[in-house]
């Protein structure tokens, strides 16, 4: 009798933590800037490495829920990816009715195996499943967006040798890099990530010299009536300078 009953709580509990509502998941203040959502894709890729990574930020004090995409669910490594970083809520393929409740609860997005099929389908306006759909309207939202672009570059673990191949695959991860997106690389999450969020950005000269382009995300974090100082050669895009003259913010071209 006893067993069965704790076979029961452990059932209970664990229908409780899938479906979002075990008890100390509604502790959670999702309305805080330390929540965000981890969108997993269909590339398991360093898979382990990636959540060791979003473990640490993790235990800085943020929380997180989890979405698979279709392809992310029957590949990936479910039960390690939910104990390791043992998510608010739990999203899947069927929730993207959800993507409004989704945006309101979640101030950030992280993506660490976005593929090319989620990157191709956003850069090209193609918002067809729950994946794209959430990044899309993350970014249309003007939401952080965090990617992970090594599952991008790499099919199966390997760069590919056709130039006009990678010179496509740059182009779209250019024009997301243009909506928002900011990149994280493997070894730098936590830096990236909890540096941005503590109002430091470690990365902010370095990204955007090395891929000169200044996008609205950039303003995100800068005072009205205030300068910002640019690299030279940078690209700045329209909305940015649109955006930059409603706020009062002068930008400025350094050396």
């Amino acid at each position: 009798m006893i067993k069965n009953k704790i076979t029961l709580n452990v059932l209970a509990d664990i229908t409780k933590r899938l479906n979002g509502t075990s008890d100390n998941i509604r502790a959670v203040d999702v309305s805080s800037k330390n929540t965000g959502i981890i969108v997993f894709t269909g590339s398991n890729v360093d898979i382990t490495e990636k959540i060791a990574e979003l473990k640490r930020i993790k235990e800085k004090g943020f929380a997180f829920s989890v979405a698979f995409s279709f392809v992310g669910d029957k590949l990936l490594p479910k039960d390690y990816i939910i104990n390791s970083l043992t998510p608010i809520e739990i999203f899947g393929e069927e929730d993207i009715v959800k993507i409004e409740e989704i945006i309101e609860k979640y101030s950030i997005l992280i993506s660490p195996n976005i593929t090319l099929n989620t990157v191709a389908k956003v850069a090209t306006g193609v918002i067809d499943t729950f994946a794209s759909n959430l990044l899309w309207n993350y970014l249309y939202e003007g939401k952080l967006v965090y990617l992970d672009f090594d599952s991008v570059r790499k099919q199966h673990g390997k760069p590919s040798q056709n130039k006009v191949i990678n010179n496509l695959i740059e182009n779209h991860i250019r024009i997301l890099k243009e909506m928002g997106v900011k990149e994280i690389e493997r070894g730098r999450y936590e830096e990236i990530i909890n540096g941005e969020l503590s109002g430091v950005n470690p990365s902010f000269k370095e990204v955007n010299e090395k891929n000169r382009v200044i996008t609205v995300a950039d303003l995100k974090n800068i005072a009205p009536n205030s300068v910002l100082s640019i690299p030279a050669g940078a690209i700045i895009t329209p909305l940015a300078k649109e955006v930059a003259s409603q706020m009062g913010i002068k930008l400025e071209i350094g050396n």
